[in-house]
């Protein structure tokens, strides 16, 4: 008897969410270098997890939390969200987010009015499952 096996093509869900990673360390020593390294690479593979997400683009700082230095890699993330081309941000913990509660807060804020999901991947915490007021 003659065995056949019939192909059934994967149908992928035509919603594909655009994602966006942050990623942020204290300095440029080898230590925190590290760090940022095992961050990306961290997040990277938690988007491939996912079949409906696509990366778009990886958002990073080199900054102290402390300082008021500018940090490029978030400025841009929040444009970037504010028009839309990214649904979700992954970033690996709120202290690797936001320098503070009030700079966490605001950067929530301005994303959630954007539709921009934020996932802190630490804390196992969820926008879309909290309300930021």
């Amino acid at each position: 008897m003659e065995k056949r096996v019939n192909y059934i093509p994967v149908v992928r869900s035509k919603v594909e969410k655009k994602v966006g990673v942050y990623c942020r360390v204290s300095t440029n020593d080898m230590k925190q270098l590290n760090s940022l390294t095992a961050q990306i690479s961290g997040l990277i593979r938690l988007v491939a997890t996912v079949d409906t997400w696509r990366l778009v683009d990886v958002y990073i700082d080199i900054a102290s939390g402390k300082s008021k230095a500018a940090r490029k890699g978030f400025v841009r993330m929040i444009e970037v969200g504010k028009q839309k081309k990214i649904n979700i941000v992954i970033t690996k913990s709120l202290s690797r987010f936001g320098r503070d509660t009030v700079d966490t807060l605001e950067a929530l804020k301005i994303l959630g009015e954007s539709d921009v999901r934020i996932i802190f991947e630490q804390e196992n915490l969820d926008s879309s499952k909290t309300a930021v007021s």
